[in-house]
């Protein structure tokens, strides 16, 4: 699966960064995608600051020294090999209408791109 994307997915952060550095494993949606294949993580110009984390996943992150948090960037890519419901992940929110698109292989951008504007969904590079 692995390709130069020619798509990309906007996370808010700290999830963007989390995906990238191999740690999130999920990203959660309200629609399903058929898509398969690797996708630019972009990082909006605005985090996430709603959002609270189990132990579990308090957990999962601790090893992760220092963190960028890069805001209107391109700062990665994944494989999205998935998109199921009711997934065993830690970052698998769980409800109704949730999807639970599976990803592997992130990279994470010693540097990023920076100054991108994303979009909703998936969109096109």
């Amino acid at each position: 699966m692995n390709g130069k994307p020619t798509k990309a997915i906007s996370v808010k952060q700290p999830w963007a960064e989390l995906i990238c550095l191999g740690v999130k494993d999920i990203e959660n949606r309200t629609w399903k995608t058929k898509f398969r294949g690797r996708v630019y993580i972009h990082a909006p110009a605005k985090e996430d600051k709603s959002s609270r984390l189990t132990t579990e996943q308090v957990n999962a992150i601790d090893h992760i020294e220092e963190t960028r948090l890069e805001l209107s960037a391109i700062i990665g890519e994944v494989d999205i090999v998935d998109c199921v419901q009711n997934h065993k992940s830690i970052w698998a929110e769980k409800g109704e209408g949730i999807w639970h698109w599976v990803l592997k292989n992130p990279v994470f951008y010693e540097q990023p791109i920076l100054n991108v504007k994303g979009k909703l969904g998936l969109w096109d590079i």
